[in-house]
């Protein structure tokens, strides 16, 4: 006799089995559904920080800006080495090597 797939058999093996699948509520889809239903951070109320005063640029304002401007800020890089194969690709700030790196 053929098994019909539409009748769920007797007893599984217990080798057949996936118990990590069993929590549905941890599963990449449910919360991937989930994470879609919250709100957004940007929607959320912000608490001022103690610290920082209002002339310093947020770190994701500043993350946005570059992305709006296309201009990626590589200031935090001046005075290092670039091992990159591009010309120039710290500024003219960039440190280059004159001897090539490696083993001799």
């Amino acid at each position: 006799m053929i098994d019909d797939p539409r009748i769920p058999p007797a007893a599984d093996a217990p080798e057949a089995r996936n118990r990590e699948q069993d929590d549905e509520g941890a599963q990449a889809q449910s919360v991937a559904e989930a994470a879609r239903r919250e709100t957004r951070l940007e929607d959320s109320a912000k608490k001022p920080s103690a610290g920082a005063s209002d002339d310093v640029q947020d770190l994701v304002d500043h993350m946005r800006q570059m992305e709006r401007s296309g201009r990626i800020d590589m200031d935090a890089y001046r005075g290092e080495r670039s091992d990159d194969d591009e010309e120039d690709e710290l500024g003219p700030g960039g440190v280059d090597d004159d001897e090539p790196r490696g083993a001799p």
